[in-house]
Order: C-alpha cells, then structure tokens, then sequence
C-alpha cells in the first residue's frame, strides 16, 4: 500500500539524497567561482517537493487508521508538521542574527529589521515580502502554505476516484499561471503543480492498475534525466524555468510511482543517513561553507576542506540529535493527543 511504501522506501531516500546534494553541490561551486550551476540547485528544491507531497500523502494516510474525526486528522497533521519544520528553521533564524552570519557564503551581513526577523521566525516571507535572513529559507514559507492545503488535497483523492491527481495537476497548472500573476504573495500556487506531482505519484500507486512495474534500475537513470531535462548548467531565475519544473516534476512523480524499489547495496545506509539528515544539512550547508571559505581564509585550503567536511557531516548529526528528533517525537505525541487514540509508535517516524 502507498503509505507502507512512503513509510521504508530506498527509492525515497536517494530521491531526497539527490535533492539536497543538487543544492549543495550547486552552493559549493559558486564559492569556488563557478556561477553557471544555479538551475542544479533549483531543480534540487523541485525534487525537494516532489518528496514532500508524496511523502506526506502517506502521512495523513497512516494517521488516517486511527479512529478521530476529519478534523483531528488535520490539526494532528499540522502538529507534527510544526514541530518538524519550524525548531530548527526558528533555531537557525535566532543563532544567524545573534552572529551576524551572512545570508549567503561571502557576503556581508546586514539586519534585516525587526519585521523581516519576525517573519523569517513565522516562515511568512513571501506574504510580507521581507528579506530571507538566510538564503535557502526562501523554500520553508512554500512549504508550510502547502502544509496548509494538502489534507484537503488528500481528502480529495482518497476517494475510490482514481487518476483524479491527473485532472488536479492540471488544475494546479491553470492556478499556477494565473493566481501569482494577482498576487505575488500567491507565488506558492506557482510551484502547485511540483507538489501535484508527488500526489500524483500517490494517487497511481494507490490504484494499483495502471503501473508498468519498471525495473529498479529505471529509477535513478530517471532521476538523472529529470535533471538534464530541467536543464542544471545556467544560472536563471527559477521563475523562468518555472513551466519545465512543472513537467520534470511529473516525470519524476510517475516514474517513482511505476518503478520497483531498489536495494542500492552498500550504498542504502549512506542513502539514508543523507535523507534523514537532509533538513539539518539544507539549513546548515551554506553557513558551513562560508565559515569554511570565507571565515577561515587566511588558513590552508585543504584545512578549509577538512572543515567544510566535518562540518557538513557533524553539524546536522548535532542538529538531528539534539533538536530535530526530540522534537518530532514531541510533535507525534501532540497529534496523538489530538487524534484521542493510541497510535503505533511507528507514526512518529520522521521523514
């Protein structure tokens, strides 16, 4: 069933894995000069999202088996959405301005102000248009607005209607096209059909009859073409790619739907390791890095590689154990509280 294949999914983990390395690899060759990679970056955070509204299908999915109403449903949902996301984007908002840490590798901090600090720790930046006191929050506001939308978005599929995600994807193109054009404070219904994509992916696998059964091998060539096709080698706005996003992100969401798990060898822990750390190591990437390259300047470069090293690898260790996971159990016990049944301890895996 879909909610057991979004709960253990190697296939998942090297989507995740994928996606933020895309990031980090895109941020760690403009500090060395190389600027013509940006889209490798973007189209990390489009497969960021295409993971998400899968993932979280099977989330409400699961939490669905207890007994409690719609609405319990729903309000245990966005608890644990909150204690997933917002400590350690709130942890990093307070530290950044407490050091004066740059936004970006290189460049020079500069307080934003008390409003744009308050709405960087609401993650509400594209509501008021304020600043992102740190260059990769500017995905987090996206995501909690979907947070918003995707239990209404499940309670639509969920139904014995299948392939309904399809005619919801394109409608999500149409609100796409015109909904920002209204309001840029709307922009997140232009990233709506990237979402789609992975309840799309949900959608397929819960009917269970139009899937090809594609070898497993299809799955990271698939990925890799994803990549191609959305074009990672320029350094344009993602507004201007913004319509191939939308179709890369369906590519990938049909394709996980129809092929079969890989098992990926010795490699799987490094997988997961890399997916269950992915938050930490998206938040923290950038600030390593400057640390490294910019902080540490007058010392050796491979003294600056072994701390760019230990950093990307120590600190979201550091993060995952000491706020991320402590936190998530919290937030699976709120929403339990919420639903007014005892719930399988396995609901309060993170993914």
């Amino acid at each position: 069933m879909s909610a057991a294949k979004a709960n253990l999914s190697p296939n998942l983990d090297l989507l995740r894995t994928v996606a933020v390395l895309c990031v980090f690899v895109s941020h760690l060759l403009f500090v060395f000069g190389v600027r013509s990679f940006g889209s490798l970056g973007h189209v990390g955070v489009i497969l960021f999202f295409v993971h998400t509204s899968f993932v979280l299908m099977g989330s409400l999915e699961r939490l669905q088996l207890d007994e409690g109403s719609n609405w319990q449903l729903v309000t245990g949902f966005w608890c644990r959405r909150f204690f997933r996301i917002y400590p350690l984007s709130i942890l990093f908002v307070v530290l950044i301005a407490m050091f004066s840490i740059p936004a970006e590798p290189g460049a020079v901090y500069g307080w934003i102000g008390w409003r744009a600090f308050f709405s960087n720790l609401a993650l509400t930046q594209n509501l008021t248009y304020d600043k992102n006191i740190l260059g990769v929050l500017w995905t987090l506001p996206l995501e909690v607005q979907m947070y918003v939308m995707l239990p209404a978005l499940y309670f639509v599929v969920r139904g014995r209607r299948q392939y309904l995600s399809l005619g919801l994807w394109a409608v999500s193109v149409v609100l796409a096209l015109v909904i920002p054009a209204i309001s840029e404070r709307l922009n997140v219904f232009r990233y709506g059909p990237c979402f789609m994509s992975g309840i799309v992916a949900y959608d397929l696998i819960r009917s269970k009859r139009w899937q090809w059964e594609m070898p497993a091998w299809v799955w990271p060539i698939g990925i890799a073409a994803a990549i191609l096709l959305f074009g990672p080698h320029d350094n344009l706005h993602l507004g201007l790619k913004i319509q191939r996003a939308w179709w890369v992100s369906l590519l990938v969401g049909v394709v996980y739907a129809n092929v079969r798990e890989g098992s990926y060898g010795g490699l799987l822990p490094v997988l997961h390791w890399i997916a269950e750390h992915s938050y930490g190591i998206y938040l923290s990437h950038t600030v390593v890095m400057g640390f490294a390259f910019y902080t540490l300047s007058g010392v050796p470069m491979w003294v600056r590689i072994m701390v760019l090293i230990v950093g990307s690898i120590g600190v979201p260790a550091l993060l995952y154990g000491a706020v991320e996971r402590p936190l998530i159990l919290v937030g699976g016990r709120v929403a339990w509280r919420r639903m007014q049944h005892p719930v399988r301890a396995s609901y309060a895996r993170a993914r």
